[in-house]
């Protein structure tokens, strides 16, 4: 999908598809980093051409990203990478001519995010497969992504949209969402964290990046889980119609003489959205993704760039 692993990770990613090209078979281990959670890494074989050597091999295989600044010393290479996704540098050492090491870093929408990764020669191949490869790791890679995207109206994130640069749909189905009581009671109950990426998917940011008033969603929500008698959808998030109702059926209960059954969850629901003193920020049934859940799709992100 962008720059390939083989091309990236190695970067020794020359011109393939020549007939029965002499190659050397590599086995390569990649992990991925980022705020300091180290990902599962992944090993897998690249065959690549006998005289590719070099991040100027990888800049071929993508116009989309630019690599410059590129210093050589003896089994040495530095340079700096750009990408409309984002910027950083990258440094590779040879061992001989049997193995390497690799280090990328790289920054995308003010997060870094570094692959390190390690090859050791195991034999010949013949490089004109790696066409074949490149491709198939592509299209994994774009597999990976598009189902990244596809999730990320139930963990009604928008910025996660933005960062994985998700077609136009997903905002839609979003969007959609967050007009359903279920999508609703998920940005609803979340608090701001301080971090951009989380707090894009409390009511506030949610609703701004849908272009709609909180009040007048809620207004509209609450009116229909009214006629519906959507009861703990009310007493979560509708203390004007669920007051009336809590005095009826919860006011002065006790464990001996407890509210109907058909109240107990909306009692209880009220009773949680009074203590948290809004009226509207109870705890929902979807919790908040973790940051590490939204790390691991950064981690995708970063493997759709540069390929698994």
């Amino acid at each position: 999908m962008r720059l390939s692993l083989a091309a990236f990770a190695l970067v020794l990613v020359g011109s393939p598809g020549y007939a029965q090209e002499p190659g050397n078979l590599w086995e390569v281990t990649t992990s991925m980093e980022a705020a300091g959670m180290k990902m599962p890494g992944s090993t897998q074989q690249v065959c690549a051409p006998v005289s590719a050597e070099g991040p100027e091999a990888m800049a071929a295989k993508d116009d989309r990203c630019e690599v410059s600044d590129v210093k050589r010393s003896p089994g040495k290479f530095s340079y700096k990478v750009k990408c409309p996704e984002g910027s950083g540098s990258g440094e590779m050492t040879y061992q001989g001519k049997e193995s390497y090491a690799s280090v990328v870093t790289m920054t995308m929408d003010g997060d870094t995010m570094k692959m390190s990764s390690k090859g050791k020669r195991i034999g010949s191949c013949d490089a004109s497969q790696l066409k074949k490869q490149v491709a198939a790791v592509e299209a994994q890679g774009q597999a990976a992504m598009a189902q990244a995207c596809a999730d990320v109206p139930a963990q009604m994130l928008p910025a996660l949209l933005t960062t994985l640069n998700c077609d136009a749909k997903y905002k839609k189905q979003l969007c959609d969402r967050l007009g359903t009581k279920a999508g609703f009671t998920d940005v609803a109950a979340r608090q701001p964290t301080g971090e951009a990426m989380m707090d894009s998917g409390t009511l506030p940011e949610a609703a701004k990046f849908c272009g709609v008033q909180p009040e007048s969603l809620r207004e509209r929500l609450c009116a229909d889980a009214s006629k519906t008698e959507d009861l703990n959808f009310l007493g979560a998030q509708c203390p004007a119609l669920a007051q009336p109702i809590a005095q009826r059926e919860c006011a002065g209960r006790s464990f001996s003489t407890p509210p109907a059954e058909k109240y107990r969850d909306f009692c209880n629901s009220y009773a949680r959205s009074m203590m948290q003193g809004s009226g509207g920020d109870a705890a929902g049934d979807s919790p908040m993704p973790t940051k590490e859940s939204v790390l691991q799709e950064g981690a995708k992100r970063l493997k759709g760039l540069f390929g698994r």
